[in-house]
């Protein structure tokens, strides 16, 4: 092995001692009580050295947040694709998103909290679909006339914003199809649907502590509250498959 071979396996096997470390502080503390000397520490590296690798904590926490959500993203496809009609994906979707909840607490909670208005991403969202709309040709016309700005942001938030629009994708996609298939009663609208699904999802798994006492007052489990919620959503959709899938 050459020595520039040697050096560049080793810088990135440093670079992954960082991520780690990071993820394992921000896991246990949360963002907010997590420095860069913390993170140094634990590598058992200066910071300058960390700088070397990642310009902030900002970008070392985005990366951690892209790792979750690549889980998330890997475990819905796998669950959507095994099925074959609108509702049964639309009831995939909603398995894996809690198995992911349920399976990946320490990674559903980062990513709860890069969404929490902590971070400016409205300029990263309205970016990312901005290069969406450029694919249509009138759109093109009208953006070579009036250029939309083009910051610079962080790659690892956009590709954080790209995962979750191909969730978000997949969820409506499955909704159109049991419209088409007849498994899903025509009148809904796939885009709020999708919305309501995913809004639901997030916070059912962040339920108040007066609540789930309420709940569990009342014999009901996360697990109970989550089966019911989806006899509720499907009455509302009108779903003309039973939930044994």
């Amino acid at each position: 092995m050459s020595v520039v071979s040697r050096r560049q396996r080793e810088k990135e096997q440093r670079r992954k001692d960082i991520i780690n470390a990071a993820e394992k502080l921000f896991f246990d503390r949360s963002y907010d009580n997590v420095s860069m000397n913390d993170i140094a520490k634990e590598v058992e590296l200066s910071k300058a050295t960390l700088y070397l690798y990642f310009d902030n904590k900002e970008a070392l926490f985005f990366i951690i947040v892209l790792r979750g959500v690549r889980i998330l993203n890997t475990m819905i496809k796998e669950k959507v694709d095994e099925r074959e009609t609108g509702i049964e994906k639309l009831i995939a979707f909603r398995k894996a998103y809690t198995d992911f909840v349920s399976n990946y607490s320490d990674y559903f909670k980062v990513y709860s909290y890069f969404q929490s208005g902590r971070f400016d991403l409205e300029s990263i969202v309205n970016n990312v679909y901005l290069q969406e709309f450029s694919e249509n040709k009138q759109y093109s016309i009208i953006a070579s006339i009036f250029p939309p700005p083009c910051p610079s942001f962080s790659e690892y938030a956009i590709d954080i914003i790209n995962l979750g629009k191909e969730i978000f994708d997949l969820c409506c996609d499955s909704i159109k199809k049991g419209v088409e298939d007849d498994t899903i009663q025509s009148n809904v609208n796939p885009v709020e649907l999708t919305v309501l699904l995913i809004l639901l999802s997030e916070s059912t798994a962040n339920i108040r502590p007066d609540m789930m006492k309420e709940l569990e007052s009342n014999g009901i489990n996360k697990h109970k509250f989550a089966s019911d919620l989806d006899d509720l959503l499907g009455n509302m959709i009108q779903l003309r498959l039973s939930r044994n899938s």
